[in-house]
């Protein structure tokens, strides 16, 4: 159920990418080889659209890389040497652009077999440094050693990035691709986005306040967002910055919030008492829907890892009281453990506050199990990706099937949106609207009476 797992992936893929196709064909054999290999080269071309940044941009890259293969002397699978050639080029709509090039050598990349068609990977990296640059103008020069490790299965495109360490000066590493450059392709919406920590308002919660350049022209629709597990922290200077890692928060950090859309966004941070709630979901398959049920069942203690119904409730009074906001035009939203959230508070307040509500890879099943049709009040768009294994998507799916035979609910009071192939990070794609999917017009169409 975290949620903080991708704080900089659009630059680790990068950082990655000519890599992976070495370790790909590696894993690809079907054994380890038995002396030295010759030199293989390959090119590799594609061309991919991606919403990493908040806001469409094409992708235009080739790797060329040059590699041997010999025997791991120190245990099992292969090791490998690789001179690689990276380019990418990356167009915003308006044609703004900006390229992404490298030429290092990756050495000693270590392929060991975990099972069937899983392999783990850590590659070692020195050399030329990556480069960001617009029409031949540097921005980022990263140079030094960078040591890494992936998983991966060449078979069903599974890819999972377990960590990274650098050394020399790499300025842009730690840094989200797409705050470095917001400048070119994106825009200035982090200039309207103001960290407000706990202890500096009458708000019993941290939060990060984003005013669009419309405030002050009348009442503002609001959209509070309820953070997931990975951004819980103390509501502090330092780690209010958490929020900044995924979701709404992000977008708007990296320049990727239309500063056309209207809403007042507040975006709250948990704070979770330690220990921890008295249960053990383990971490199996939807060890999250175990943590949630458990949450609901135990009526929210102060131990609770998800942001609570009443916590949610105070603080939209808050937020109502000191913005220049409209009452009848509040919204809430929330990812993982700020969706099962926003279920919660919707079945404890219904329409008390809120006209819509669009909770993301969240179970919504143990409220119905409470309340039945009484979630039916406020309309209510469920999304989930299908490959979760985090957060049922049973829990949005048969949530948002029960409340439509509720009466008098319709298919877009309870609306569903269930991304295939997606898993736990359904909010991406919902928050930026990749998929198609526009939830912040669906939302301004319904006002509380």
């Amino acid at each position: 159920m975290r949620t903080s797992s991708r704080p900089n992936t659009p630059r680790l893929r990068a950082l990655i990418a000519g890599a992976a196709l070495a370790a790909l064909a590696l894993a690809g054999a079907s054994a380890p080889p038995a002396a030295a290999g010759p030199p293989e080269a390959t090119i590799e071309h594609y061309s991919i659209e991606v919403w990493d940044c908040g806001y469409p941009m094409q992708v235009e890259g080739e790797v060329t890389s040059r590699f041997l293969t010999r025997p791991n002397p120190h245990g099992e699978g292969v090791l490998a040497q690789e001179n690689i050639d990276f380019s990418e080029t990356w167009t915003a709509a308006d044609g703004d652009h900006f390229t992404l090039s490298a030429r290092f050598l990756a050495k000693d990349m270590s392929v060991t077999s975990l099972g069937g068609t899983l392999y783990e990977a850590t590659v070692q990296q020195s050399g030329q440094p990556f480069v960001i640059s617009v029409d031949g103008q540097v921005l980022i020069r990263d140079r030094g050693n960078i040591r890494f490790s992936f998983r991966t299965d060449p078979e069903s495109g599974y890819f999972e990035f377990l960590g990274a360490d650098a050394s020399g000066p790499h300025s842009g590493f730690g840094t989200d691709l797409c705050k470095l450059v917001a400048p070119i392709t994106g825009n200035d919406s982090a200039t309207h986005h103001t960290p407000r920590p706990l202890g500096t308002t009458a708000a019993g919660m941290g939060y990060y306040e984003y005013l669009p350049p419309s405030y002050g022209d009348g009442g503002s629709p609001l959209l509070v967002v309820a953070n997931g597990i990975g951004e819980n922290g103390d509501g502090s200077a330092e780690q209010l910055d958490w929020l900044l890692f995924t979701g709404i928060p992000r977008f708007i950090d990296v320049g990727g919030w239309p500063l056309n859309r209207p809403f007042v966004v507040l975006s709250t941070q948990h704070t979770e008492e330690p220990p921890g709630l008295p249960v053990d979901c383990g971490e199996g398959q939807w060890f999250g829907s175990c943590i949630m049920q458990a949450q609901h069942d135990l009526g929210h203690p102060p131990q609770s890892p998800c942001t609570t119904p009443d916590e949610l409730h105070a603080f939209i009074d808050y937020a109502v009281a000191n913005y220049g906001v409209d009452p009848a035009r509040v919204y809430v939203t929330g990812l993982s453990c700020g969706g099962f959230s926003t279920w919660e508070y919707l079945g404890e307040y219904g329409d008390e506050q809120v006209a819509a509500a669009v909770p993301i890879a969240g179970d919504g099943r143990p409220m119905w199990g409470s309340v039945g049709c009484g979630l039916g009040e406020v309309p209510v768009w469920g999304i989930h990706g299908d490959q979760d294994f985090e957060v049922s998507p049973w829990g949005t799916t048969n949530t948002i099937e029960a409340l439509r035979s509720c009466p008098g609910v319709t298919d877009d009071t309870a609306k569903l949106s269930i991304y295939e192939g997606v898993d736990h990070n359904a909010w991406d794609p919902a928050y930026s609207g990749a998929l198609g999917d526009d939830i912040y017009s669906w939302m301004l169409s319904y006002t509380r009476n």
